[in-house]
């Protein structure tokens, strides 16, 4: 393919992603969807920059203070950075795929990562695997720049390997698994062995060590704060055996990753066992697999020991667009290509619609979906304005979500917010950790969602209700705090 094909190709998927990223620009600022309790913890943890926090790496943070401090804290602009970011990851997948593949390749892929279900609903949305999506990108690119040089051509790339691993895992730990899919590559392709197994190997790791140093020097300063939440989130205990949730975590990334590209992956892996029959892999599609190979394995395994989330395999899906699109172009597949991008284009329509339109959400019935985004810009000043208007001097929260959504839908209001801390010795979560209520100041009011809460207003010396603030958050649902005039705190 020629020069000019090449760049033809290229303003064609820069155009294509311009054109997407606009009209998912345009929908996080037109939707009326509040912000999501971790959304809004987020927030909260971008105004007040750190190496680390207690649930999380910190780039997610310091990704929201960049937007906000250009952008205002709106929630658009708090998930403004996520339909960028994908562009980016998508244009990244583009170069990656142009040097493994081939430009035309590239384009499929390229567009085919943009428009996967799982990223037109997470383009809505501020969460981790946006940040972690785009490093893992940068470093497949770097990893298929790497695999067309010698070792000793390739020093500064197997650097910026490194160092996009290290972002990616200052995004989310799970960029770790990079490093693990490229020992699993080094045992079944040369090319890759060649790399890491010499001075290439130690740029990597030192890239990476670099950028996660000083999120591992917090974890060390806050008694491993983060890692410590991270396996408490496996949940590996008690009964150990559910073919039940690995069957629903599986059929999960059927719909995250799409039906149809996921099933040329799953066919594509059963036949390809089987010498010379279709998809015909080649070395490269060897690699990527082996790149996604930890992070499903991982999911899969954590499924069916405990319990894992459907975007736990997020990860994976950057290198599986490249080789399931390229697996179809090559064998000319492409009534199967068209059906997955007429799959991948329904779900995107009526994604937006459904962030856009409160009566088309009504109309499928999937109102109760949409329960934690909704309510709050009214709840949280309903708040706030008995706060001040009964004098009481801060809030008292029990949830860690109620305490994220109410910290930013009461931004303005100047009321402090503060949590119920059974243990201040053994915090369970962020504002546990940062926030916790000590006993001052003296008359705070609690706001709880349970029938019985004996457990801490039991624990001052005058308890009296107040009034309740409820809202509609779905069909025949009702989100409702009950307001408790606290004071005199007793320590046990």
């Amino acid at each position: 393919m020629s020069g000019a094909d090449e760049r033809r190709l290229w303003l064609a998927a820069v155009a294509a992603v311009t054109a997407l990223t606009l009209l998912r620009l345009y929908v996080v600022f037109a939707t009326d969807l509040n912000l999501g309790p971790d959304e809004a913890q987020y927030w909260s943890w971008s105004t007040e920059p750190a190496f680390g926090y207690f649930s999380k790496p910190p780039m997610i943070a310091w990704i929201i203070a960049g937007m906000t401090s250009v952008c205002g804290d709106g929630e658009g602009c708090i998930r403004a950075a996520s339909p960028l970011l994908y562009a980016v990851s998508a244009l990244l997948i583009f170069e990656a795929g142009r040097l493994l593949y081939g430009a035309r390749v590239a384009l499929w892929s390229c567009l085919a990562f943009a428009t996967l279900p799982g990223v037109s609903f997470s383009s809505a949305l501020m969460t981790t695997d946006v940040p972690l999506l785009a490093f893992w990108s940068a470093a497949l690119l770097a990893l298929a720049a790497m695999l067309r040089r010698a070792p000793a051509e390739s020093r500064l790339i197997a650097l910026a390997l490194g160092l996009a691993v290290g972002l990616a895992m200052l995004s989310k730990y799970a960029g770790g698994y990079f490093l693990l899919g490229l020992a699993l590559a080094a045992l079944i392709d040369r090319r890759v062995r060649a790399h890491v197994l010499g001075l290439n190997g130690v740029l990597i790791l030192a890239g990476a060590l670099a950028m996660i140093a000083p999120n591992i020097v917090w974890n060390l300063e806050n008694g491993f704060a983060t890692v410590s939440h991270t396996a408490y989130n496996a949940g590996l205990k008690g009964d150990l055996f559910h073919p039940d949730r690995l069957a629903e975590f599986a059929g999960a990334q059927f719909g995250v990753f799409g039906p149809v590209l996921m099933g040329v992956i799953v066919a594509g892996l059963a036949l390809g066992l089987r010498s010379g029959a279709w998809p015909r892999a080649t070395s490269d599609d060897a690699v990527l697999l082996a790149i996604s190979a930890p992070v499903l394995l991982v999911g899969l395994s954590i499924a069916f020991l405990s319990k894992a989330n459907a975007n736990w395999a997020a990860p994976a899906y950057a290198g599986l667009a490249l080789v399931a699109t390229r697996w179809l172009v090559a064998n000319a597949n492409r009534k199967w290509l068209a059906g997955s991008f007429a799959v991948a284009l329904v779900a995107a329509a009526a994604l937006t619609a459904a962030a856009l339109s409160p009566r088309f959400v009504e109309a499928i019935g999937q109102t109760n979906a949409f329960k934690l985004l909704r309510g709050w810009n009214t709840q949280g000043p309903a708040i706030a304005l008995a706060a001040r208007e009964g004098g009481f001097e801060a809030v008292l929260a029990e949830d860690r979500e109620d305490m994220a959504s109410l910290l930013y839908y009461t931004r303005r209001s100047g009321v402090p917010i503060l949590m119920w801390t059974p243990d201040p010795t053994h915090p369970n979560d962020h504002y546990q950790m940062t926030k916790p209520y000590a006993g001052t100041p003296d008359r705070v009011l609690f706001i709880t969602r349970r029938e019985e809460s004996n457990d801490v207003t039991g624990r001052f010396a005058a308890a009296r209700e107040t009034e309740i603030v409820s809202v509609t958050i779905g069909k025949d649902r009702q989100r409702t705090f009950r307001l408790i005039d606290l004071s005199g705190f007793q320590i046990d």
